[in-house]
């Protein structure tokens, strides 16, 4: 059994939401620094905020359908790092990676990664897994892997569905050997989902919750 404290450095506490208010991010953070969560993962609007209130933070970028432009996410992110960002979830314009469009995501993270690695910032790259056929997830979590971001994610939130068992295991297997990890996030509203994904090998997982991941 994994204890409060394993959850608590493996959990990116999720304040999304766009309805989320400036009260929601004051008790996240409270709630993030009181516990060590590892960080809280907030929208580009309440990054500053976030880092004021003393919590470590992560911020999305091309949050949530990874569609706006390469440029357009470098600027973006080269903003948060600039605000003290320790943390980057990038969704990768999955929507032209699946029409054939490979270039597109190896232009927006390359950019991504050679300036996170000058701010020593981590890059996790959301891949939106529900989208995919399992070789195509395969290659996806390959291609990312490959252009140096230190996490794949399986999801936003945003999709059909967050993560499953079967896209974890695909993601698991191709980057084994590059010291990538995995994140899972979506749908974990429970101690056993939690631990379901840290025993298939996910060393970070994102949720809205904390208390209801406890064993």
């Amino acid at each position: 059994m994994y204890t409060a404290q394993e959850i608590a450095s493996a959990l990116d506490y999720a304040v999304l939401r766009p309805t989320a208010t400036e009260e929601d991010i004051h008790i996240a953070c409270k709630l993030v620094c009181a516990h060590n969560i590892h960080t809280i993962c907030v929208t580009p609007i309440y990054a500053r905020m976030a880092v004021e209130l003393g919590a470590p933070v992560c911020v999305v970028v091309g949050f949530p359908h990874g569609t706006s432009t390469p440029s357009q996410k470098r600027d973006e992110a080269h903003s948060l790092m600039e605000n003290n960002v320790k943390e980057l979830d990038v969704v990768i314009n999955y929507g032209r990676l699946l029409d054939g469009a490979p270039e597109i995501v190896e232009q927006e993270l390359t950019a991504i990664v050679d300036l996170a690695r000058q701010h020593r910032v981590i890059v996790k790259a959301i891949l939106e897994a529900c989208f995919y056929t399992m070789p195509q997830l395969d290659w996806a979590s390959r291609l990312c892997a490959g252009l140096g971001v230190d996490f794949i994610k399986s999801s936003t939130g945003y999709g059909l569905h967050g993560a499953t068992p079967q896209n974890i295991k695909t993601m698991r297997q191709a980057v084994i050997g590059t010291g990538v990890q995995v994140k899972a996030s979506g749908g974990i509203v429970t101690y056993n989902n939690a631990a379901k994904y840290l025993d298939l090998g996910c060393t970070r997982l994102g949720a809205s919750r904390f208390k209801e991941l406890l064993p």
